[in-house]
């Protein structure tokens, strides 16, 4: 007997359509997992690349400029606050005298330098001028929570080619040339409120022909501009002084730290040593500046959106400050670079 054509019709059961849809779903919940991951990892690898980019370029565009600190200051190599010419910049001529400073020229015939385009750190006090430091700074002490301050480096050189300055503009051979290294607001950034900083750099006007250069010259003028951006995104700019002191020992200061051991260190040997007898040997230095450490905290231009980075948790050593981001909520990708620059001739003997 011929088995007709519908006896010879099959279709899956129940229990095999729930089979093959659970499989099937499986399957499209193990590819979405794999594609947000990849998401994930694509964004942490940008902001990676981001940060390393400024890291790498900007950090060592700033090395390069430090390792200048100094040169052509040949006949002061004590490097202290009062030291003349000398590569860091804590002090600078005023009204009452343009002795024992590092910056003698003056702004104009009758202005002197600001003292917020000096070196400065935490305990100085800020100014309210545009583009003069203000200590701005994304972060805060890890331990207790306390905002920080920022820190200006003002370092001064005689240039010793024909070179460009951190503006960007050309410096002929044997000027002399000042940059200050500060924090301030990038316009261009995607923080809310312009809450985004950036590491800028402010230069002095260097003669516009090679025979107005002076390695020292009358005037200065040029500084207290918004400069140029050397590195974008950084939450924090930190520096250390490394010294050494009247008794031989290496120690290290912060800016401020290191103003006050100068002037102590004057006041205490000065009133211990004085000897009618031998007044030489009341001429005692304060501590000799060796070398200088930078800190940077860079952070990422997106959200990285990776549960690898917990802003909250997250914490940054920068030399001698354990820091956390003030924003705790964004999962922004930071990397401290640090680096130790020793100082141009700061080892020569005294002449």
């Amino acid at each position: 007997m011929n088995k007709t054509s519908s006896s010879l019709q099959k279709g899956f059961t129940l229990i095999e359509l729930m089979v093959a849809l659970t499989l099937g779903l499986i399957l499209v919940a193990a590819a979405i997992q794999l594609f947000t991951g990849g998401l994930m990892s694509s964004h942490l690898q940008r902001a990676n690349a981001e940060i390393q980019d400024s890291g790498v370029f900007g950090v060592d565009y700033m090395l390069r400029d430090l390792r200048l600190a100094n040169v052509g200051n040949v006949n002061n190599l004590e490097i202290n606050d009062q030291t003349s010419y000398g590569g860091i910049v804590f002090t600078a001529s005023d009204s009452s005298s343009s002795a024992n400073v590092n910056f003698v020229p003056k702004v104009s015939s009758s202005a002197y330098l600001n003292s917020a385009l000096l070196s400065r750190g935490a305990g100085d006090t800020v100014s309210t001028m545009n583009n003069h430091w203000k200590g701005l700074s994304n972060v805060k002490d890890a331990s207790t929570g306390t905002a920080l301050v920022s820190d200006q480096l003002t370092i001064q050189f005689i240039a010793p080619s024909n070179m460009f300055n951190c503006e960007g503009v050309e410096v002929f051979a044997g000027d002399l040339v000042v940059q200050r290294y500060f924090l301030r607001v990038d316009a261009n950034g995607s923080g809310t409120g312009n809450t985004d900083l950036a590491l800028a750099c402010d230069a002095n006007t260097p003669a516009s022909t090679a025979a107005g250069v002076s390695a020292q010259p009358e005037f200065v003028t040029g500084l207290g501009t918004a400069g140029q951006i050397v590195i974008p995104r950084v939450d924090h700019f930190h520096v250390l002084l490394k010294a050494r002191n009247h008794e031989g020992n290496l120690v290290e200061y912060t800016i401020p730290q290191y103003r006050d051991a100068a002037t102590e260190a004057r006041r205490v040997v000065l009133a211990a040593d004085a000897d009618a007898d031998n007044p030489e040997k009341a001429a005692v230095d304060a501590p000799r500046v060796l070398a200088v450490q930078v800190s940077v905290l860079i952070r990422s231009t997106n959200n990285a959106k990776n549960n690898v980075v917990d802003p909250a948790q997250a914490s940054y050593v920068m030399l001698d400050q354990t820091v956390k981001a003030n924003d705790s909520t964004t999962r922004f990708l930071r990397r401290v670079y640090s680096s130790t620059v020793a100082l141009r001739n700061a080892m020569g003997e005294k002449l």
